[in-house]
């Protein structure tokens, strides 16, 4: 993978990123508020985006300019009760995977493709499995997928609960500092990664943005974000059998033994999955090193259907708004 300089949106700050990026917001078939962003092409090829535990909407500022270059627009999605949505009592990845379901019919997206960090890898699997005629293509990066073949007996599902529950609280506490001492926050989070992801953090837009990410993720308390976050550890139930579509899955070589091991055992299970593994990077490589993701996802769709895609890209800075949605809609 190639280097890029730090991408212009992250260098943006305050009214200057909330200019560029503005929250849209839907109102749900409950009654909820739903806040989104959109980031890269906004006439090209439908991508949704699926922030990490403790992270929002805003995470997708780091892929808007390559998505941009390749043609990929970007929606970015707060989950509820983190960020700018409204909190959902009891919600579970099903109910983010409504959500998303319920703003790709409002915005007329027949089909799509969902990429997704940490925590939102297994919700985007989950939703293709969901919807596998709708779903052309998945990117996960590192995913953390805490993958279960079968479910399990009462008393573990009654142990889960009460592990999920001290989660909820311990995480909260630990939102409670980020909200009061940013800094020190990030100081304290720098401690848990690994090298490489600590040089990233050495440069001060990268380090500025994620104290974006974290004040903007509690915007509406720590509750909904510890719900969130606690869910990333909680079983995951894929149906590897209607995953047919292309699945992208990238890692890298710093991450742990552990995790390494079960996302390769994961991609096994799958019939069109690929891992990339990426030499000397850490947890957090996207946040300057994205081109390649995108390269993959053009050249995989194009090789599906390369007339439809070609020409949709090369026409989609051309094309009135209401005519591209269209035809996006049925491109990918």
């Amino acid at each position: 993978m190639t280097s890029r300089s730090l991408a212009q949106p992250c260098a943006r700050t305050g009214q200057e990123h909330d200019a560029a990026y503005p929250v849209h917001f839907m109102r749900l078939g409950d009654g909820r508020k739903l806040a989104y962003t959109e980031f890269g092409a906004m006439r090209g090829l439908p991508m949704f985006y699926l922030h990490d535990a403790g992270s929002s909407r805003l995470e997708g500022a780091f892929f808007d300019g390559e998505a941009r270059r390749a043609g990929f627009r970007i929606i970015a999605l707060d989950r509820p009760g983190v960020g700018e949505s409204d909190t959902l009592p009891g919600s579970t990845r099903e109910s983010s995977i409504d959500d998303l379901l319920e703003v790709a019919d409002a915005l007329r997206f027949v089909r799509f493709g969902i990429l997704a960090v940490g925590a939102g890898s297994g919700i985007a699997l989950l939703a293709a499995a969901r919807v596998p005629d709708r779903v052309s293509i998945v990117l996960g990066i590192s995913a953390i997928l805490p993958v279960r073949q079968l479910h399990t007996s009462y008393p573990n599902r009654f142990a889960r609960l009460l592990i999920s529950s001290f989660l909820h609280v311990a995480i909260t506490l630990r939102l409670g500092l980020r909200s009061a001492n940013p800094e020190r926050y990030i100081s304290r989070f720098c401690e848990s990664l690994s090298y490489s992801d600590r040089r990233l953090l050495e440069n001060p837009q990268i380090r500025e943005q994620v104290v974006q990410l974290a004040q903007e993720a509690v915007k509406k308390g720590a509750s909904g974000v510890a719900r969130d976050t606690s869910l990333a550890f909680s079983p995951l139930y894929v149906p590897v059998g209607r995953l047919s579509m292309p699945v992208h899955l990238w890692q890298g070589s710093t991450e742990t033994r552990v995790l390494q091991n079960a996302l390769c055992d994961f991609v096994e299970t799958l019939p069109a999955a690929k891992l990339h593994r990426l030499n000397n990077r850490g947890r957090y490589f996207f946040w300057r090193h994205t081109e390649e993701i995108f390269a993959v996802a053009k050249d995989t769709l194009l090789s599906k259907e390369p007339h439809v895609i070609r020409t949709q890209i090369a026409a989609c800075e051309e094309s009135a708004p209401t005519e591209v949605d269209n035809a996006i809609a049925m491109a990918v």
